[in-house]
């Protein structure tokens, strides 16, 4: 049969993209217009009747055969008579009618999808009827969760009646629900509460979870070692410890360096009045709660390369007086055998950099030396290191 006219499967193939779409699930809860939904047929033009007349035949026998009158179920076919001078009086199909939500279903073999999806959005508008429309909306989603909405919905009563609790995950008393059961579905149960919850009970800021719905957040860690041996804490000098009680310490030195690679961290040279950070990458800013640093010299050593200088500049959004150390072009040219290729480089503007760290990221994004050029803070030697600090 020719393909450029509408067939069964095609009828099939455009119940299929409303039923991804959600549209068809969606009407067996929210009252639309969707049905009857009238498709236009692809169908032979007037002037092929006559020299396509048997395949034209064959094609409106196909569609009849399992339309509703056919098969009992599915689509009505729309008629037109044509005239043809040759071919005389005919009748062409010229729409298909799907009358109902459930001959579409029949005809897709999702009724057992369609049950599962109203029992689903039942029990969900039963306990809350504000997330009908929710579910409405988002029906394959109702779905995808299953059998969790039994847990989901205990979830979310817990919250509503212990609202901002200030507890761990972990201590959550609810029947049933272990940590992992609310740890994998964070996403779904974000999105139903921040339906179902009064506004006061919400933080709209809150970059995680428990952030947003006032559960407390498992300690940030920052590690750190003291450089200069007066300076140790009862013999420690590699410590990590919770980023609130490190805004607490405040130790007796006037230089801080910073630097992102753990083994540099490490093997950082010892220094009179200084220790090191080390290990944070792109969560430097959580030192933004730590405000002794405000009152130190501050030094950063990134990667040379785009991100190190937009770690810098991160640094510098609460830390101005932040230098940079070992980030110059004629540290990257001492160590020219030992590039690497950065394959994500940041194109950004950043606006907290001296006029000589500007042109030495520019040169970098604008590959001026070769694509992607970086040279990562470890490869720099240890005795280079040394002198720098020493010329401090």
């Amino acid at each position: 049969m020719c393909t450029r006219w509408s067939d069964p499967q095609w009828i099939r193939e455009e119940l299929r993209r409303k039923w991804e779409s959600g549209k068809i699930l969606r009407s067996l809860i929210i009252g639309d217009d969707l049905f009857p939904l009238r498709l236009p047929l692809k169908r032979p033009k007037s002037n092929e009747v006559n020299e396509n007349f048997a395949e034209i035949s064959r094609w409106i026998k196909r569609l009849r055969d399992q339309s509703k009158q056919g098969i009992g179920f599915g689509y009505e076919l729309i008629e037109k008579e044509i005239v043809h001078r040759q071919s005389g009086r005919n009748l062409l199909p010229i729409h298909a009618v799907v009358p109902t939500v459930r001959d579409a279903l029949r005809l897709l073999k999702k009724e057992r999808e369609a049950d599962k999806f109203l029992q689903f959005a039942e029990g969900i508008t039963a306990d809350w009827p504000v997330l009908q429309q929710w579910a409405g909306r988002y029906p394959h989603k109702v779905l995808g969760a299953g059998n969790d909405w039994t847990g989901i919905l205990a979830v979310l009563k817990w919250f509503s009646l212990n609202p901002r609790c200030g507890l761990y995950l972990r201590q959550l008393d609810i029947p049933g629900i272990d940590t992992k059961f609310i740890e994998q579905r964070k996403g779904i149960l974000a999105e139903l509460l921040n339906i179902i919850l009064p506004e006061k009970a919400i933080d709209h800021n809150g970059s995680s979870f428990e952030q947003q719905f006032g559960l407390r957040l498992k300690p940030i860690q920052v590690r750190m070692r003291l450089l200069d041996q007066a300076q140790y804490i009862q013999g420690l000098s590699d410590l990590t410890i919770p980023v609130e009680q490190l805004s607490l310490l405040n130790p007796a030195v006037t230089r801080v360096f910073i630097t992102e690679n753990e083994i540099n961290g490490l093997c950082f040279p010892a220094a009179g009045s200084s220790l090191v950070i080390f290990g944070l990458g792109y969560g430097v800013d959580v030192l933004r709660a730590v405000t002794w640093l405000t009152e130190k010299e501050i030094y950063y050593w990134g990667d040379l390369d785009t991100h190190g200088f937009a770690m810098l500049d991160k640094v510098r959004s609460f830390l101005p007086q932040t230098r940079s150390l070992l980030m110059e072009e004629s540290i990257l040219f001492k160590h020219r055998t030992l590039w690497s290729v950065e394959d994500k480089p940041f194109l950004g503007l950043l606006t907290r950099l001296t006029p000589e760290e500007h042109r030495l990221l520019c040169s970098l994004q604008n590959n001026t030396w070769g694509k992607g050029v970086r040279l990562e803070q470890e490869r720099i030697s240890f005795q280079q290191v040394k002198r720098s600090l020493s010329s401090l």
